[in-house]
Parts: structure tokens; sequence; C-alpha cells
């Protein structure tokens, strides 16, 4: 009798651990075993150009900023010039908008580079109190941006030990650059400028200034063609 009860209890016990576990083998939804490798692969859309620098990947595509992003910089030739240039830049996809101020910038240092070889042969003194300005483009390649921008400069010019004369130019020209991430948001900005004078406060475009060594005819300064190199760092918003 005991032994009947034993069996009547085990083999049911035993039938029913045995369905569990054959089901459970056989279950058509569970995975198999997948080994895991350790190296991330990297993503697919990026797997195009070559890299320059750890930020940044070389691509035949335009930029495109699908976040707003803004950035601050300053250029390296104003401070050449014993001045201070500072800019903000707002992106957002192939678009962007640029907003810059310089300061006291000395046109006789750095040799007079800046200066045009009549004003240099007149031994004129060239003062710019301030320049600013904006622009607008577009991203074309990679990084690399065309854009137009409106400036106006103002101007103090004098003679060798004579009077300072003041006037304002104004400007509208094409623009071409690189921005080249070097670490997350840090950059470097290459690129070029044409600022041609569209109009100025002075009459005929011209003024003649008194010096030691008599009157002298001085045109108003242009900027013309002109390189530079900035440095900044964009964040998203």
């Amino acid at each position: 009798m005991l032994c009947k009860t034993i069996v009547s209890a085990v083999v049911p016990a035993f039938m029913l651990t045995t369905a569990n576990a054959f089901a459970a083998s056989s279950d058509p939804t569970d995975s198999p075993a997948v080994h895991v490798s350790a190296t991330p692969s990297a993503p697919r859309s990026e797997q195009h150009g070559f890299n320059l620098f750890p930020e940044h990947h070389f691509q035949w595509t335009a930029s495109d900023a699908k976040v707003p992003q803004v950035g601050i910089n300053f250029g390296l030739l104003q401070l050449g010039l014993g001045g201070f240039n500072i800019a903000g830049e707002v992106r957002y996809r192939r678009f962007w908008f640029e907003y810059s101020h310089g300061v006291d910038l000395h046109l006789n240092d750095l040799g007079g580079f800046s200066m045009t070889s009549t004003e240099r042969a007149q031994d004129l003194r060239i003062v710019v109190p301030y320049t600013t300005g904006f622009g607008v483009g577009l991203t074309v390649l990679d990084e690399l941006w065309l854009g137009v921008e409106f400036k106006t400069h103002r101007y103090e010019v004098n003679a060798p030990s004579g009077p300072v004369t003041r006037y304002q130019t104004y400007s509208v020209g094409p623009v071409i650059g690189y921005k080249l991430f070097v670490y997350k948001g840090l950059f470097a900005n290459a690129y070029a400028r044409y600022w041609p004078n569209v109009a100025s406060t002075l009459d005929n475009n011209e003024v003649a200034l008194r010096g030691a060594n008599g009157t002298v005819e001085h045109a108003a300064h242009d900027f013309n063609v002109f390189a530079n190199v900035s440095i900044g760092y964009a964040f998203d918003l």
C-alpha cells in the first residue's frame, strides 16, 4: 500500500518535470547563444573619408548640423596687429550666420604688410579703432564654407607729425573658409576674405593729409584680399 502511494506521487511529478523540460528545450522563441565581441564596431554611417584629427572625419558631403550649433572664436592676425577680434556664430543644417567685432588694430604693425605700398611710402600712421559687421553663408563640402559679409570700418589716419583724420568705410565681399575640429568642440578656422570698399564718408573717397613733410593725398584704406586663422569652440544648443 505504501509503495503504491509513493509510485502514484512520484510518477506524476516525474512526468510533469519531463514535460516542462521538453517544452523549454523546444520553445521556438528562444534565441540561440550569440558570441559577443568585446570590441564594438564603428557605426556604418561613419565609414567614409579619412581621419585628419581625432574629432574630424573628412567627408565629401557638406557638414549638416541637424541641431543648432553656437560657436565663439577669435582671430590670430588681430593679435599680431596689437588688437583683438571676437566673433559669434550660429549654424543650423548647412546655413550659418556670424557677427564679428575687432578693436584697436594698428596697421603699421607686422611691418605694415596690411598697408598699401603708397601708404607705407607716405609714412602714414593708420589705426582701426573698430571694425564690425556680419556674414551669412552655406557649407558646401565637409566643413568648407562660402559666404558674403557686410562690414564697416573706422579709421584714424595721420601723416608724420600731422593732425589725425577720422573716417568710415563700408565693404561687401565674399569669404571662403574651412573649419577643422581638433578636439570635441575646439576648432581652427582658416579663411580668405575680400573686403572691397563700396562707400566711405570721405569726399571722392580721398583726403589731403598735412604732415611734417608736406601734404599727401590719401585714398580711403581698403582691406581688399587677406587671410586669417581663428581659434574657437562650438557647442550644440
